[in-house]
């Protein structure tokens, strides 16, 4: 299943896979927000409709996550799916992204 990006505003909306083929795109378009995001504001990722995250996936969220650090940006991942939620915590990336 592709992933669809839906941008409005600063609320991101992920729907489908994230996985080996559809991360860089969403790295890049990840990467341009953050960028355009000015610094202090927040930038909210919903992955509520988002059926897999694989290595791939994990490695853009982390990859997002230093970025908006440096760029001095709030990258706050929400409505996390159960299977989402999980993968966070059994790799520790729960302790280290936001989540609402």
């Amino acid at each position: 299943m592709p992933l669809t990006i839906t941008v409005t505003g600063s609320d991101v909306a992920l729907t489908g896979e994230i996985d080996i083929q559809t991360a860089p795109s969403l790295r890049a378009e990840l990467t341009e927000l953050i960028n355009a995001t000015v610094t202090g504001e927040e930038l909210r990722v919903d992955l509520a409709e988002v059926t897999l995250v694989d290595s791939s996936g994990l490695s853009v969220l982390i990859a997002a996550h230093k970025l908006a650090t440096v760029q001095e940006v709030r990258l706050l991942l929400t409505a996390l799916p159960h299977h989402v939620s999980r993968t966070l915590s059994i790799t520790g990336l729960d302790e280290i992204l936001e989540i609402a």
